[in-house]
């Protein structure tokens, strides 16, 4: 199984690459000579800082979740675990989890939250994101059944995976919440739990989904608030998109940049580093449906790149910041003791 998870990855980002060089060499200084000649940096600026200030909401989702566990953590210090999670995230084919055990190491480390608990807030972190995602897909089909440039499959596609994470997310908050199994179900179908030293993780499993279940049943308000923040996130979303677009001089309406978050958020599930190739696709189809000009869309690709990889960069720099101050705890214990 992980053979064929590496080979798929491989492909994956072997086809990524080949989108990217492609629309790259084909409409590449196009989307640049739209950027040079329409460049605002007042709309680019405004863009970065509601960037900035959206990590905030996303970020109160979690302190929410640690806060009904009775861990009452620091805002900035879930902030910069949340920054170095989207770090290893953007730069691993799993964009939507490649930093979440580190965030659930971070907590550990620098907060003192249980690996249980942290494991157990990080997925519910994550349940109310793809929820709230689920909930955005809806209102973009609803628009895009709308838009007769779209090809049906494409409709229907996008239809069926919308009603799928929402039935996986009503199965995983129902079963949860009656205290019956999903993932350790799971984990004891494919039979992973005869994998050496894999069969530990069981009751692990099914610690971690008590949690869950308790959440669900006792922390109501928590669990709708964490949904509040997540609503507000997907506003700030809303206002990036609009600065973005107006920073290279595109004006669009709130269905439109809905459709394009709705693209967006789909591409994030494409196992590639940062969507690389596929993101560049999709919204270059999408404004060639939308505006009749898909180097638009590239060129918008291409400034929201450069603006996360700054996010990016911030990320690797807590991450350094905090491995060492690991390593020095680490000399000072071995000190310590000798």
């Amino acid at each position: 199984m992980k053979f064929l998870k590496s080979k798929l990855n491989i492909i994956f980002l072997i086809l990524g690459i080949t989108l990217f060089g492609l629309f790259l060499y084909k409409f590449g200084i196009e989307a640049f000579n739209i950027i040079k000649y329409n460049i605002n940096f007042f709309y680019l600026s405004l863009f970065i800082l509601v960037t900035a200030i959206g990590i905030v909401p996303n970020t109160m989702k979690i302190k929410v979740i640690l806060d009904s566990y009775g861990y009452k953590i620091n805002l900035f210090k879930l902030i910069k675990q949340h920054v170095s999670a989207f770090a290893v995230s953007y730069v691993t084919p799993a964009s939507r989890l490649g930093g979440e055990p580190l965030k659930v190491y971070m907590l550990k480390k620098e907060t003192n939250v249980d690996y249980k608990t942290g494991t157990t807030a990080v997925i519910l972190d994550k349940f109310v994101e793809v929820l709230g995602s689920a909930l955005y897909g809806i209102i973009g089909l609803i628009l895009l059944i709308m838009l007769f440039g779209i090809p049906l499959y494409f409709k229907l596609i996008f239809g069926f995976l919308v009603f799928l994470a929402l039935f996986i997310l009503y199965t995983i908050y129902y079963r949860v919440k009656k205290g019956k199994g999903v993932f350790s179900n799971v984990f004891l179908f494919l039979r992973l739990n005869r994998i050496r030293d894999w069969n530990k993780l069981t009751p692990t499993l099914r610690d971690i989904e008590n949690k869950m279940g308790e959440f669900f049943r006792n922390h109501k308000k928590s669990f709708a608030l964490s949904c509040f923040f997540y609503i507000i996130n997907g506003i700030f979303f809303i206002i990036e998109f609009k600065f973005l677009l107006l920073s290279i001089g595109v004006t669009a309406s709130i269905f439109q940049i809905i459709l394009m978050i709705n693209v967006w958020g789909l591409m994030n599930f494409v196992p590639t580093p940062a969507s690389l190739g596929f993101l560049e696709a999709g919204q270059f189809g999408l404004f060639s449906i939308l505006k009749g000009d898909g180097a638009t869309g590239l060129a918008m690709t291409f400034v929201l790149r450069a603006t996360y990889l700054l996010v990016v960069c911030l990320g690797f720099i807590f991450i350094i910041l905090f491995s060492g101050k690991q390593l020095l705890k680490k000399k000072f214990k071995t000190r310590k003791v000798a």
